[in-house]
């Protein structure tokens, strides 16, 4: 099965690197709890961010990191404003949380390109004076990226929190972290699981003013990562030179990817700055499309009812045999008709 739905990095760490893994598990003390400081972790971090070790907070991934942001500040007197389609673990938290969602929708734009609703967002955080306001940038599933000078007037304009979601930052090369130190109501959001390929592990950290470090780190569970995955991330992270390496790979599969869905008749792509790639289908439905891959061993994402597309596809860009793979069993699966 080639798999391509997950928004995974396809490359495993170099041999070196997995004994290193390996002498490090076999050290271990399992029979203790870790440290629930996370220091080691959170000064290779600081490293990899240049960011404060202590405004940096680890978690079991970025899901409970949003979790804890809005049980910090969601509930039912507040509001959770966000677009749709976006990661679904915000409105999952949301209603697991009380918090009443507003939640705007993409236009579509000149050419069949997308608008992201700047104003609506803008507006909503005018008009709700408790809550918290989640940016993914790239957006997933839509690929593209928030406008710097917008966000800077949104926060600017409202005191709201604002939490832009860079889990994909990576493959972008573009962040916010400048703004921090400028802004006390601005909120990083990053994953180790998709550049540094610890899916599997689930670490996520999050960068934070001093004051929205203290309320979450209130409400952190004290030992909320394994030993094992806070130490496996600090020596992943030292393998920086490493993993630059895979993400030019995969944004260069990524754009072979774009360029070659862009040649097909009948589909519709839309230009990324992620690891993956939305994109519809004309002529056959996009179910039919992702059984018929699938029963080729080839798996990809598919939505039935993704909000302002309907049904739409997306997939991740993997290893170049991967992606030749999957563009050749497309290309058959279209001309069935």
């Amino acid at each position: 099965m080639i798999k391509l739905d997950a928004n995974e990095n396809p490359y495993r760490p170099p041999e070196a690197l997995c004994c290193r893994l390996g002498e490090f598990s076999r050290q271990l003390d399992y029979n203790r709890y870790p440290d629930k400081t996370y220091s080691d972790l959170r000064l290779a971090l600081s490293e990899y961010c240049d960011w404060p070790a202590e405004l940096i907070l680890a978690g079991n991934g970025s899901d409970e990191l949003i979790l804890l942001l809005l049980l910090a500040y969601g509930g039912p007197a507040s509001r959770m404003i966000t677009v749709q389609p976006t990661f679904t673990m915000y409105s999952h938290y949301a209603r697991a949380t009380g918090t009443p969602a507003v939640e705007m929708l993409y236009r579509r734009g000149e050419n069949g390109g997308l608008d992201y609703p700047e104003q609506e967002i803008m507006a909503a955080a005018r008009e709700n004076c408790s809550g918290i306001i989640f940016l993914c940038s790239p957006n997933n599933p839509t690929g593209e990226l928030r406008s710097r000078d917008w966000l800077v007037k949104l926060l600017e304009r409202t005191e709201l929190p604002v939490v832009v979601d860079e889990a994909y930052y990576e493959f972008s090369g573009e962040t916010v972290m400048d703004l921090l130190g400028k802004y006390d109501n601005l909120i990083i959001l990053r994953t180790l699981s998709k550049a540094f390929g610890l899916a599997g592990l689930r670490v996520g950290y999050l960068l934070s003013p001093p004051a929205v470090y203290q309320k979450l780190e209130e409400l952190r569970s004290p030992y909320n990562i394994s030993r094992y995955s806070a130490g496996a991330a600090s020596i992943l992270l030292e393998a920086r030179e490493y993993y630059q390496s895979c993400w030019e790979k995969i944004k260069c599969g990524r754009e072979f990817l774009y360029r070659e869905l862009s040649r097909l008749q009948g589909l519709t792509v839309y230009p990324s700055r992620g690891n993956y790639l939305l994109f519809q289908t004309e002529d056959k439905p996009e179910i039919e499309v992702y059984q018929s891959l699938l029963e080729r061993e080839v798996k990809i994402r598919c939505w039935d009812d993704l909000a302002f597309f309907g049904q739409a596809l997306r997939v991740s860009a993997g290893r170049r045999e991967e992606n030749e793979l999957f563009l050749s069993e497309l290309t058959e699966v279209l001309k069935e008709g």
